[in-house]
């Protein structure tokens, strides 16, 4: 049989309108969830006034929790994990999202990811790039996942639709690695922890251009399914490009996870593929690299060589990261591209000239940054510090918080001062990091300690970091799948 895709019209965040569309289409579909049943919904990142459109909207998760609960004959326990972005505590962002509410309301748990064990999973696939990822113990005991997933575009990787929320299942020191010029085959790699038992798409009002700051574009849909290849391919369709194009996508698809092809899938709904794409037709998506970003259009000027092995741009590393970055300060301060004092940003083996102004600071950005010339006639070597990836043991992984990460560019930069150029190292070097650099040597606002978020910030770090120390103390549960 082919795998089924719904489209279904929903012009309206009203939570029994979605749940009845959604309840229709767990019917139509045959959905039973059983056991221990996770929502994984899309929460990278979070606020009602910087962030409104990144995230799966409460409202939604809303509907689909009633949608869950008028079916729940068969489940043990109904909770939502999600291990959300740049480092902040998924905590924060839940509350931001405003989704505490909706869980009380339905009885329904949290799963904070950042603040629970991990486990070892291994991976069968000859292709996969190590033979073990570690993932959270929410996700090792779920019995049956939901995937809740935002349309968006994403300026990494085209689009994020169901297999890149998956992106969500790893924490932070996890997530980084292979997030990089490989990160389209990390996603298909971590389609084998799990399968989704049911796939429900927030496309009420998608977002476009980013991830993170997204433009919101009203597409009036709700998109259910079961198989993520044939509803990301319909979803890619839907914007105007074709699957095969997407490599994450395709790399999926050629590993036997499901059809590709339009004609092996069946489109069912009260909105046709053609429909969709009309509503879809202005909609933009970003993958352009930072140099037309950046050069001559800003005070940011940006060199990038290419990274190692057979890619010929990093578009899952640090330029992305570089991005992300000024598009999160630029939420806090809408002039930062011009505000910002000169900066030039260099990436992977870059072999030009790079000439800035005698007081303008120079950032060799990530392992990969290779480069050997003068700079105000100051001879300037920067070494490759690249390490194959295969090599990086996930037991050996760190990622200090938000705050640690503070702490730590601090310290960098003081150390540095003085010195035109610093040295970055990090593959890739996070988004919270370069909004660090890019805020103190930019003099441009500080996202974390704007004022309108530091108070409610720094509460959920604490409480997020206790509960995480309560947590050591606690038996290991095991489960079995």
């Amino acid at each position: 049989m082919k795998p089924k895709v719904i489209l279904r019209h929903c012009d309206t965040y009203d939570p029994d309108i979605i749940a009845q569309i959604i309840g229709e289409g767990m019917e139509e579909l045959g959905v039973r969830p059983r056991g221990r049943t996770m929502v994984k919904p899309n929460t990278v990142i979070a606020h009602q006034q910087f962030f409104p459109h990144a995230f799966t909207r409460s409202e939604f998760l809303d509907g689909l929790l009633a949608a869950i609960s008028s079916r729940n004959e068969d489940i043990s326990e109904l909770y939502v994990g999600e291990r959300c972005g740049i480092t902040i505590p998924t905590r924060y962002a839940f509350a931001m999202a405003k989704y505490p509410s909706v869980l009380r309301r339905h009885g329904v748990r949290a799963d904070y990811f950042d603040e629970g064990r991990e486990v070892r999973v291994e991976l069968k696939h000859p292709d996969a790039l190590r033979d073990f990822v570690l993932i959270p113990e929410g996700v090792d005991g779920c019995d049956f996942l939901i995937n809740a997933p935002k349309f968006k575009a994403h300026p990494w990787t085209k689009v994020t639709f169901s297999l890149k929320n998956y992106i969500g299942i790893q924490n932070d020191a996890q997530r980084m690695i292979d997030h990089d010029h490989k990160l389209h085959t990390k996603i298909a790699d971590l389609q084998e922890v799990i399968s989704p038992g049911f796939i429900a798409i927030d496309a009420i009002i998608a977002g476009e251009t980013t991830m993170l700051t997204p433009t919101p574009f009203p597409l009036n849909l709700i998109i259910m399914g079961l198989n993520p290849v044939a509803v990301d391919s319909v979803c890619t369709h839907i914007v105007g490009l074709n699957p095969k194009d997407i490599d994450h996508i395709k790399i999926t698809a050629e590993r036997g996870y499901g059809p590709i092809d339009l004609d092996e899938i069946e489109i069912t709904g009260d909105v046709t593929l053609d429909a969709a794409q009309k509503r879809a037709q202005e909609m933009r998506l970003t993958l352009v690299g930072v140099e037309e970003i950046f050069n001559e259009k800003s005070n940011i000027t940006t060199y990038v060589g290419a990274p190692p092995d057979t890619y010929d741009y990093c578009w899952g590393g640090c330029p992305g990261s570089l991005f992300e970055a000024m598009q999160v300060i630029k939420q806090y301060q809408a002039g930062a591209y011009d505000e910002i004092k000169p900066l030039h940003m260099v990436m992977g083996a870059y072999e030009g000239d790079i000439q800035p102004g005698p007081k303008e600071r120079v950032l060799f950005i990530g392992d990969c940054a290779k480069w050997d010339g003068k700079i105000n006639g100051e001879q300037i070597s920067i070494p490759f510090l690249y390490e194959d990836r295969q090599l990086k043991n996930p037991y050996e992984a760190t990622s200090g918080d938000v705050v640690v990460k503070m702490l730590q560019v601090m310290g960098h930069i003081i150390r540095n001062r003085g010195k035109q150029v610093i040295r970055v190292s990090g593959c890739p070097v996070s988004v919270a990091e370069v909004v660090l650099y890019c805020s103190w040597l930019g003099k441009v606002a500080n996202p974390y300690l704007h004022p309108k978020i530091t108070f409610a910030f720094t509460y959920y770090w604490v409480i997020s970091k206790l509960a995480q120390l309560l947590r050591r103390f606690r038996p290991q549960p095991t489960f079995s799948r």
